[in-house]
């Protein structure tokens, strides 16, 4: 295609043989505003600007951090918890590390009562060994943990496992204090037997579908 440059002073501005623009500038050299440019030249249409697509301003929602670290839902299925208390624990370095990256796990966990009445330890839970760690720091991963109680507490739930036969002490949750502790809820619970966990299963479900009832309802 053979282009003929106009002469004069817009020396920017090129047209094809057809007479069509084939290049110009946003404001030619010389030309104060678009309608002042030269009648003989072709007029110029100026495109609609294309829409921005800009995001609608405003702050994200923040999550909510949960304090909980777990729950021990094994416990709420086989035993009927009759009273709850809260517990300090005692841990070394390493443990609570361990349950920060979510190596606790109170399943298979009991709380004895010591036999003098003045305090009480927790047995049989398991925290895993921190990856960062040598050999030397590491800690037992089941080994007996004391729990920070009240003389007047472990008093009260050593006569309570004592005098009552089928009665246990069960850790129930796990979660962080205020004061970023790990804090023990632990409950004086007694064993189902097979008809009450039906009865619980069908008072459960029935719970269910009548919240689903209502929600339909409501839509």
């Amino acid at each position: 295609m053979r282009l003929k440059r106009l002469a004069g002073s817009l020396p920017a501005l090129f047209l094809c043989s057809s007479g069509a623009a084939a290049f110009l500038p946003s404001r030619p050299l010389g030309v104060s505003h678009i309608h002042d440019i030269p009648s003989h030249l072709p007029q110029i249409k100026r495109l609609p600007a294309a829409p921005l697509n800009l995001k609608k301003g405003g702050t994200k929602k923040k999550k909510v951090k949960s304090n909980m670290i777990t729950v021990n839902k094994l416990a709420y299925r086989n035993y009927e918890v009759l009273e709850t208390w809260e517990a300090g624990i005692s841990l070394v370095g390493t443990e609570v590390k361990s349950i920060r990256d979510g190596k606790l796990n109170i399943r298979d966990g009991f709380v004895k009562a010591n036999k003098n009445g003045r305090s009480c330890t927790l047995m049989n839970i398991h925290i895993g060994k921190h990856s960062s760690a040598g050999e030397f720091f590491q800690h037992e991963e089941t080994r007996p943990r004391d729990l920070l109680l009240h003389k007047q507490e472990s008093k009260k739930l050593l006569a309570k496992t004592e005098r009552v036969p089928g009665m246990t002490i069960v850790p129930l949750k796990a979660y962080w204090s205020e004061q970023n502790k790990v804090k023990f809820e632990i409950g004086l619970c007694r064993g189902k037997n097979q008809r009450d966990k039906r009865s619980d299963i069908m008072e459960r479900e029935g719970k269910r579908e009548t919240s689903r009832m209502l929600k339909n309802f409501n839509m």
